[in-house]
């Protein structure tokens, strides 16, 4: 090994020293050159990984480091599938509609929804109308207003499905001794 190290002339140490030190660039042209692992590449056309055998590309990291960056980009990539957001499927988000209704004790609409309508029907009955069919959803219903906070006296509130009209709730309100009583409330409504 010396003697093949020794009989390099000099020119050939200044071409390897160059190498040596020119090796560690910034960046490389990747167009139909080799794509160099731990620097940086650049190229003027995309390029394509196929493998006609199964996965073509996987990246593997630190559990503490993301497998993959791009950058500041805030484009959609068009056909890019995701199951889970932050660990999460599709299906733990509400992928329906949401009503609500805030109604005052005069069974007014104070706000809600577009298309969702209230009335007093008697003393402590209203109903709500929303506007879609709601058999297949569910709702909660609170009394007073998220809109105002103001100290409500204690009621007891129920609702059920209207009978005959299924775009419809019925909502009742009952003072302590179960006598009905106008009373504000709000009702949400969640349609998968």
């Amino acid at each position: 090994m010396k003697k093949v190290l020794s009989k390099v002339s000099p020119v050939m140490w200044f071409v390897l020293g160059a190498l040596v030190v020119g090796g560690g660039g910034t960046a490389y042209a990747a167009n139909g050159g080799t794509f160099r692992l731990g620097a940086t590449n650049s190229a003027t056309k995309t390029t394509i990984l196929t493998n006609t055998k199964g996965t073509a590309l996987r990246l593997n990291a630190p559990s503490t480091k993301a497998p993959l960056s791009v950058g500041t980009n805030k484009t959609k990539v068009p056909n890019l599938n995701a199951d889970y957001l932050d660990g999460r499927s599709s299906a733990s988000f509400v992928q329906g509609k949401i009503y609500f209704a805030e109604v005052n004790a005069d069974g007014t609409l104070h706000r809600g929804t577009s298309g969702v309508t209230s009335s007093n029907t008697g003393t402590g009955s209203y109903q709500v109308l929303f506007p879609q069919a709601i058999t297949s959803c569910f709702g909660q219903v609170s009394v007073g207003q998220i809109s105002q906070v103001t100290s409500t006296p204690a009621v007891i509130i129920g609702a059920s499905e209207r009978i005959f009209n299924d775009h419809g709730v019925y909502v009742n309100t009952q003072d302590n001794t179960a006598s009905p009583t106008d009373a504000s409330f709000t009702l949400t409504v969640f349609c998968l």
